[in-house]
């Protein structure tokens, strides 16, 4: 019954590919670390992307939104181009952890070979941070555009857009506990420092953004 069910879907949305969404949870619920909550962040913020989309698209042409038909457009493309980056970013994240994992197989028999894994594992490491990092950012756009939706949008999609904002903040906090976790093993103080400051400002900006889009919708809705 599940497999008909999921063929009549795939006919019916086209957009949704459930094979490639089965392979991937299988994937994400086996013993392997990856892919881990990094690339599940990012399919989250992919969701939210959507769900922006979904309430531009239902408000662009209503009537009584005629002011803002054209901020609208440009939120539907901006939250198509984002689904797109971040689909990239799932492939990112888990290409990142198997860069960590070859750098730490690394032979280390000499002083040499010693130096080159620890160089090598900085590097990884450093691609393992600016991945999580980029979902991050993507999902703070994504925050953006559900607050103005939320705001501007078409009213009987405003849990849609609450969805959206939800469901963004969650990726965004998933991306950087990932980016979190990774800081520790830099051992340049000051980069760290740099990294630790950006996740910070990234994740204020994110629920300063979150908590006024959530006061909204309450007020809306009450």
């Amino acid at each position: 019954m599940a497999s008909v069910q999921h063929r009549f879907l795939r006919r019916k949305c086209g957009v949704i590919n459930l094979e490639d969404i089965d392979s991937f949870m299988k994937r994400l619920a086996s013993g392997s670390p990856a892919p881990g909550g990094g690339a599940a962040s990012a399919l989250v913020s992919v969701v939210a992307s959507s769900l922006a989309s979904m309430v531009s698209a239902l408000t662009v042409n209503k009537r009584g939104y005629e002011a803002e038909r054209e901020r609208m457009q440009e939120i539907e493309k901006t939250a198509a181009s984002a689904s797109i980056r971040l689909r990239n970013l799932m492939e990112d994240d888990e290409a990142a952890f198997n860069l960590i994992v070859s750098a730490w197989g690394l032979p280390r028999g000499t002083d040499t070979e010693k130096a080159r894994r620890r160089e090598e594992i900085e590097k990884a490491t450093l691609v393992a941070i600016s991945v999580p990092i980029k979902i991050a950012r993507e999902s703070l756009g994504i925050l953006e555009m559900a607050s103005y939706l939320t705001a501007k949008g078409n009213k009987n999609a405003i849990t849609d857009s609450a969805c959206a904002s939800e469901f963004a903040m969650a990726a965004l906090r998933g991306s950087l506990y990932n980016a979190k976790i990774n800081l520790k093993s830099i051992s340049d103080l000051d980069k760290r420092t740099e990294i630790d400051a950006k996740i910070r400002m990234i994740l204020d900006t994110g629920l300063d953004l979150y908590r006024n889009n959530e006061n909204t919708v309450r007020k809306i809705l009450a």
